[in-house]
């Protein structure tokens, strides 16, 4: 069937044409795909917290049993209780005591100071929770590792940076076990939950430490103008009313001048004490907004507990909120520390292959899938504390992991100021990473005028003229520490003369987060 065949040699040239172009576009689509398609279309400047880079939930402990388990009526409870009339401030509150008992006895004096926070429900965002450990025996403070605390109405995420701030002193430990099943703090939840936006926790437990060692350690902590510091205690306990309302009364007037309680008056007289040595250096005045005991609910006046509620205050308004480009170090800082490890992978794997003359790309199935999110970042090579290459991307044009095993390579083969680097220097190279932030144009009439905004060590700069341009990332601070002597050389960077000022330049500043061996 195939006798009379005969192949048409004269469109030879048109199929292998055809073949080819085909090849062309299968290339192009895969170097298009490699280098932009692998990439998420979020940047690394928006990088948020997951869920799956965080520790365990620390689950409700006492719910049903010292406020309702169920949602519905928790809700509809702590909104009762917050619309009972209460004294007003025209300061925010920067601490409040308030007690821990079951609602059905003790909420109604602990509305009376969460109601002060519902004017400053989006400014508070760190609020320290301390108490005493009930179950377990403690000694100093104890901290949590769990990345959220879990009531019915949802889940608190903790604040990872102060916990760490403070596991870094000796008196502090983490110790999951005191906080797994304490009430102390975890009714207070509920509450915070009600009257402020958005917020984190940093849930202390305390047993046996000295109230002045407790203050100091916290005192940097409630400075911070977004920074609410809240402190679990009741009063005398298992006295009978008339009793218990006389040494409560005293117990009040101590605090108003300032007195130190002892654990008879208070169960939670350390962090009251702690209360009162952080507003005497604060400048803040305690004022009491309710007193009462469980005799007030039960009727049962032989054995009760007392309560009360006082907040602290008197400082200035809080300022403004972080800028957009403050927010996005928060981003990178925390993006850096939960992914240093395979940053450096990268720049480790990317450098064995660097001195070979190979690329090192990474790929999916090696990394997070977050490192495959849109960022720049430079990379820094120093061979016995000098510079041994530096190059770096500007934009966010690709997946992080791809822009610093790019990067990596290129600094150490193509900067011009150095030698390619070899296999045998590998072993005293050190590396760092510096992951940017966007850029935010600085608006000046003069160079002293420009010089007068620019913040030594911490902004990056970027100068332009025309088609000139220079960069310093803001560890060239440390060689250059002097604002004018720090502008004169970025513009000899750029290719202009120390003097030169025109004004057709222009400054961005950024700022950068670094990952280092």
């Amino acid at each position: 069937m195939f006798d009379n065949f005969e192949f048409d040699y004269q469109k030879l040239p048109k199929y292998i044409l055809i073949v080819a172009i085909v090849i062309a576009i299968v290339l192009l689509n895969f170097f298009f795909i490699r280098d932009y398609i692998s990439s998420n279309s979020e940047t690394i400047n928006d990088y948020a917290l997951r869920d799956a880079d965080m520790n365990p939930t620390r689950e409700a402990a006492v719910a049903g049993l010292f406020y309702p388990a169920d949602v519905y009526q928790l809700e509809k409870d702590v909104k009762g209780y917050l619309q009972m009339q209460a004294p007003s401030l025209t300061k925010r509150p920067h601490i409040l005591v308030v007690p821990h008992a079951g609602y059905m006895y003790s909420a109604q004096v602990a509305a009376k100071a969460y109601q002060q926070l519902l004017p400053f429900g989006s400014e508070i965002r760190r609020v320290i929770l301390v108490g005493p450990a009930h179950r377990v025996s403690v000694k100093g403070a104890a901290l949590s590792s769990a990345a959220q605390f879990k009531t019915p109405l949802g889940e608190v995420p903790t604040d990872k940076k102060l916990t760490e701030f403070l596991a870094a002193k000796p008196e502090f430990v983490y110790n999951d076990k005191a906080h797994k099943d304490e009430h102390s703090l975890e009714v207070q939840l509920p509450f915070l939950q009600k009257v402020l936006k958005k917020f984190t926790i940093l849930p202390i437990l305390y047993g046996q430490m000295e109230p002045e060692t407790l203050a100091a350690d916290l005192a940097p902590l409630l400075r911070q103008n977004d920074t609410l510091l809240v402190i679990s205690a009741d009063l005398s306990h298992y006295l009978d009313s008339d009793t218990a309302k006389k040494v409560d009364s005293t117990t009040a007037q101590m605090v108003e001048q300032g007195l130190p309680l002892d654990e008879h008056q208070s169960c939670g007289a350390i962090g009251i004490n702690t209360a009162m040595i952080l507003a005497k250096k604060e400048g803040l005045r305690p004022k009491l907004l309710d007193m009462a005991n469980s005799g007030d609910v039960s009727g049962e006046t032989n054995s009760v507990v007392g309560y009360a509620a006082w907040v602290f205050a008197g400082k200035e308004t809080p300022g403004p909120e972080l800028s957009p480009l403050e927010q996005e170090v928060e981003n990178l800082d925390n993006f850096a520390r939960h992914n240093k490890a395979n940053l450096l992978k990268i720049v480790k794997l990317s450098l064995a292959d660097a001195v070979l003359g190979k690329h090192y790309t990474p790929s999916r199935e090696e990394y997070p899938d977050v490192l495959f999110d849109k960022g720049a970042a430079f990379v820094t090579l120093t061979k016995n504390g000098k510079l041994r290459g530096c190059i770096g991307s500007l934009l966010p044009n690709q997946a992080i992991a791809l822009d610093i095993a790019k990067n990596t390579f290129a600094a150490a083969n193509e900067d011009s100021r150095f030698a390619p680097l070899s296999e045998a220097e590998l072993p005293q190279i050190k590396a760092s990473i510096s992951l940017l932030s966007s850029y935010e144009k600085i608006k000046f009439k003069s160079e002293e005028d420009l010089l007068s905004q620019i913040i030594p060590g911490t902004d990056g700069l970027v100068l332009i003229d025309g088609d000139r341009q220079g960069l310093f990332l803001p560890s060239v601070w440390k060689q250059i520490p002097q604002k004018q002597e720090f502008l004169n050389n970025l513009k000899i960077k750029a290719g202009l003369s120390p003097s030169y000022w025109s004004d057709n330049v222009k400054i961005f500043r950024f700022r950068t987060v670094e990952v280092s061996e």
